[in-house]
């Protein structure tokens, strides 16, 4: 399920934050961990290889809509669910708009905090209106 292929990248991303390498291994144990089939496997690494190529430019998006927060300060977990979603947003035609605002809180309410979840759902909010 691409659901589980998008868990798979948000984790993959957190690790990425936190540790500032890209680890294959823990790429594939990952993909076996969510029982990834392979036609979700590429979905999967396209995300990833897109997260990586626009990383930047998403994060000054974060920056402009996050007021008032530094967007070094941002809990990684948070800003991986952002990433993922705005990534999927903007470069993603296939994928409908509140799919993956509703999958990014989904992560955010699976893996971070209750107060994050307004924060992540309000940013993802004001980004879809700009960008589709």
């Amino acid at each position: 399920m691409r659901r589980d292929a998008r868990e798979a990248a948000y984790r993959f991303l957190y690790s990425f934050l936190v540790t500032g390498e890209k680890d294959d291994e823990l790429k594939k144990d990952l993909y076996r961990e969510h029982k990834i089939k392979d036609k979700d496997v590429a979905f999967a690494d396209t995300l990833i290889s897109a997260v990586f190529e626009h990383f930047d430019e998403i994060c000054g998006y974060i920056s402009r809509l996050a007021v008032g927060y530094n967007i070094e300060r941002i809990n990684y977990l948070d800003k991986s669910a952002l990433v993922i979603a705005m990534t999927e947003i903007k470069y993603f035609d296939d994928i409908d708009v509140p799919v993956s605002i509703d999958e990014a809180v989904r992560l955010v309410k699976k893996y971070s905090t209750e107060n994050s979840l307004s924060f992540v759902n309000g940013i993802l909010g004001e980004f879809a209106k700009e960008n589709r």
